[in-house]
């Protein structure tokens, strides 16, 4: 077995990203975002981006530093590979999972990718519930960001990439309990848990 477990996560807005990191949280993993860093950069430059604001911002970073920049500053900037037990929320394209894998593996660290999967619709009324600042009020803008999410604008972001390489994936559409039992399946699943880990 490996000397820690990374618990990396991906999935389009308001699949249960933040949600799925904090049950993780409460059992004992370090949370880490890389989201966070690019949200940070992009609140500094812009008053309350918008989530296209916060979108091109990534993108002109990644252009100047390379598709991997926001988890080589993950790396750089954290005591990330100094846990025995973290998560990732905000990965954005097959680049940053490659980078924190083969960081990871030079580190002893086994890195799972879990995909977090929901149809559009209830997304949509998860994001207009959370009332985050700048996100879309309209299903149609949303929709719009879903696409430059996926890769309509390049592999800057490409969050369909990233879903079709997880190693697991939840369909999060049940309530809280369905989402903690599975996700303590799916770690299984992934051969990231043995008798010797306490219940997800």
């Amino acid at each position: 077995m490996s000397d820690g477990l990374i618990v990396a996560i991906c999935g389009d807005s308001g699949a249960g990203k933040s949600t799925t990191t904090g049950l993780l949280r409460e059992e004992g993993f370090a949370p880490y975002s890389l989201s966070a860093f690019l949200r940070d950069e992009a609140e500094a430059a812009i008053d309350t981006p918008t989530r296209e604001q916060v979108q091109l911002h990534g993108k002109n970073q990644q252009l100047k530093h390379g598709n991997h920049y926001y988890a080589d500053v993950l790396i750089q900037k954290t005591d990330l590979m100094e846990q025995r037990k973290a998560v990732i929320d905000g990965l954005r394209n097959l680049d940053e999972l490659n980078h924190l894998r083969k960081t990871a593996q030079e580190k002893g660290l086994k890195l799972v990718l879990l995909a977090l999967v929901l149809d559009t619709e209830s997304r949509f009324q998860r994001v207009r519930g959370r009332a985050r600042a700048g996100d879309p009020a309209e299903l149609e803008r949303f929709r719009k960001d879903d696409m430059r999410s996926n890769g309509a604008d390049g592999n800057f972001q490409n969050n369909a990439e990233l879903i079709a390489s997880a190693d697991v994936r939840i369909e999060n559409n049940g309530d809280l309990d369905t989402l903690r039992s599975n996700l303590r399946a799916a770690l299984e699943q992934a051969g990231a848990m043995d008798e010797r880990q306490d219940s997800v």
